[in-house]
């Protein structure tokens, strides 16, 4: 009983329509409905470490792992959650990255965002979907290990050839971690620039590996 009146109170409170289909929303996916939610699909192997992405990727990046393809009913839902500020579908984003296996690490460190970005949005979406991740794989999670030190436009706004000098010297350790497997968490990969930036502060450092985590692959 308690968990119907839950539902009724949620769907009354989120009563909206599923910008897909239109039809009414489910409170846990919201503004999603449940049907289009599940026909999210992930990818049937989530782990590569060869790929076409900015040319000195793997050279600091020692796995990608990913759960799904960043387009359809999963783009739409990042869109949301990171645009829209609508921060409770961070959670069920972060139960479908955490679904996947992980690699072999010691901790989790989410990609950072600047301060003044941060302000503006209210959360980092990376560190959202990093939490739902620790939680569920039993790893520790670092939150004020990486930072960003340098405010930039969104990599989503430039061209590929640009990415990689928007993110270049922006981002710092604030204590050595040496000889740590770390698993750098994020929402998207494209490029691979900003996972490489961050990996390579990691690695001088201290890091022993660092293997990217990201929900989505564009």
């Amino acid at each position: 009983m308690r968990l119907s009146l839950r539902s009724l109170f949620y769907d009354l409170v989120f009563y909206e329509h599923c910008p897909v289909c239109n039809k009414k929303s489910y409170w846990r996916y919201s503004p999603f409905c449940k049907p289009c939610w599940d026909k999210i699909e992930r990818f049937s192997y989530h782990k590569i470490t060869a790929g076409k992405f900015h040319s000195d990727f793997w050279k600091y990046i020692d796995s990608l792992s990913c759960f799904g393809a960043y387009e359809g009913i999963l783009k739409e839902a990042i869109h949301y959650f990171k645009y829209n500020g609508i921060k409770r579908i961070g959670k069920e984003l972060g139960r479908l990255l955490s679904s996947i296996k992980p690699p072999e690490v010691d901790v989790l460190i989410p990609v950072p965002l600047h301060i003044n970005k941060l302000r503006h949005r209210e959360f980092n979406q990376s560190a959202i979907l990093a939490k739902e991740c620790a939680k569920t794989w039993r790893i520790p999670l670092l939150l004020t290990i990486l930072v960003k030190v340098k405010h930039t436009p969104d990599q989503a706004s430039l061209e590929a050839k640009d990415r990689c000098n928007n993110v270049k010297n922006v981002y710092a350790a604030t204590q050595l971690i040496r000889g740590l497997k770390i698993g750098l968490i994020d929402d998207v990969v494209t490029t691979g620039a900003t996972l490489m930036e961050c990996a390579k502060v990691l690695k001088k450092a201290g890091a022993k590996e660092v293997h990217a985590i990201t929900l989505t692959r564009a």
